[in-house]
């Protein structure tokens, strides 16, 4: 009998982009859209998928550990990626170039308000890592 493949949402979506990529009009598409982000409107857009309809609200909310955790392994892998095919001079060199157009007023918000919300969760993630047999993040980089 054959293996059971994961046919989620993720790996679904990887193999739709490996085959777009390769499409000159799928990257030019994908070029305009991200020239036109607007962070302007993320804070009603956050609004209106938390309150909008409280049963979508509801639903997001409850996807949370698989965003999480789809999160966690994707920051992973980026952080694998960057480590093994970045200079650190190239690395800071581009992030560098990028700062300048990051809202520091609002990075410095999120961190103020961030700081109480870490604070209160600290002995939750602290017990998650003790559970998991880990004190400390010490798991070999590329080990799932």
């Amino acid at each position: 009998m054959h293996a059971n493949h994961n046919r989620g949402v993720i790996n679904t979506t990887n193999r739709m982009l490996a085959g777009f990529l390769n499409k000159p009009e799928f990257k030019e598409n994908l070029r305009i859209t991200l020239k036109n982000i607007d962070p302007e409107s993320s804070p009603e857009l956050v609004k209106t998928l938390l309150w909008q309809d409280i049963e979508v609200s509801l639903g997001l909310l409850g996807a949370l550990p698989g965003v999480a955790n789809s999160l966690i392994r994707a920051i992973d892998e980026l952080l694998i990626q960057i480590h093994d095919k970045f200079t650190p001079d190239l690395l800071a060199g581009f992030v560098g170039s990028l700062l300048d157009e990051i809202d520091a007023v609002r990075l410095q918000r999120i961190i103020q308000n961030l700081q109480p919300l870490a604070r209160d969760l600290s002995p939750l993630l602290k017990e998650l890592l003790q559970q998991a047999g880990h004190d400390s993040v010490t798991q070999d980089k590329g080990q799932p």
